[in-house]
C-alpha cells in the first residue's frame, strides 16, 4: 500500500499539466507543496537531496547558456520531482525522451522548425503515468544501490 504516496502527486502534476498547456506557467504554490509533501515521503534524505541538486545543475546549465532552452517553472518542478523520487527520477528519462523527440519530429515535419516550443509539464505526467504503472502494477523499480 506504499504506492498510494504516488496519487497526490499524480494528482498534482495532471493539475500542472493543465495550466501548462492554457497559460504556459508552473505556479511556485503547486512545486513548493510538491516540495513539502516529499519531505514527508522521502525515504532517503541524503539520495533525495543529491538527486534534486544535480537535476537542478543539469537544467540550470543549459537554461541559463541558451536563451529559452527550458523554463524556471519547469526547473523547479523536476528537481522538487527529483527529490520525491531520490535514484527512481531516472526512469522519467526515457519516457520523456521518446516523447520530446517525437515532438521535435513532428515539429520538423510540420515546418515549425527547431525553434519548436511546447510546454514540458505534460511530458512529466505522462512520463511518470509510465513510471507509476511500472511501479505499482508491473514490478518494484527501487535500485538497489
Amino acid at each position: 500500500m506504499k504506492e498510494i504516496k504516488y496519487i497526490p502527486v499524480i494528482i498534482l502534476l495532471f493539475y500542472l499539466s493543465y495550466l501548462d498547456l492554457k497559460k504556459r506557467e508552473v505556479p511556485d504554490f503547486a512545486v513548493l507543496a510538491l516540495f513539502i509533501y516529499s519531505l514527508f515521503t522521502c525515504g532517503n534524505f541524503k539520495e533525495s537531496f543529491l538527486t534534486a541538486v544535480t537535476v537542478f545543475l543539469l537544467l540550470l546549465i543549459p537554461s541559463v547558456i541558451f536563451e529559452g532552452s527550458i523554463g524556471g517553472g519547469d526547473i523547479k518542478l523536476l528537481t522538487a520531482l527529483a527529490f520525491f523520487m531520490g535514484k527512481d527520477f531516472s526512469m522519467l528519462a526515457l519516457p520523456m525522451f521518446i516523447l520530446l523527440v517525437s515532438t521535435l519530429i513532428y515539429g520538423l515535419i510540420k515546418g515549425k522548425g527547431l525553434k519548436y516550443s511546447v510546454p514540458l509539464v505534460p511530458y512529466v505526467f505522462v512520463s511518470y503515468l509510465f513510471y507509476f504503472y511500472l511501479e505499482v502494477f508491473s514490478w518494484n523499480l527501487h535500485f538497489s544501490f
